[in-house]
């Protein structure tokens, strides 16, 4: 992911440090989403409720999406500085 934003031209140099202790091995079922690898990063997203189509969709959706279609679901302005894009499949 670091590598997608960097331009050697325009960028300086990148240089990784990570925290001692920053992986916790206290759990036995999995990661606790401590690294950028799609496997741990993942974040499944459930909608329910009045006016909401039921389905589902494997498409990739962003966090930033989620506040661009809890607006539309309301009827109201999309909040100042959103970059998300409505959810098509969640409303009706």
């Amino acid at each position: 992911m670091i590598i997608n934003g960097y331009n050697f031209k325009r960028s300086g140099p990148v240089q990784i440090i990570l925290n001692a202790g920053w992986f916790d091995t206290y759990s036995k079922t999995g990661t606790t989403h401590g690294t950028w690898n799609p496997y741990d990063t993942h974040i499944p997203l459930l909608w329910y409720g009045w006016n909401i189509k039921p389905g589902k969709t494997n498409r990739e959706i962003h966090m930033t999406d989620i506040a661009a279609t809890v607006s539309a679901l309301l009827h109201i302005q999309m909040p100042n500085g959103c970059i998300g894009h409505v959810i098509e499949e969640v409303g009706k």
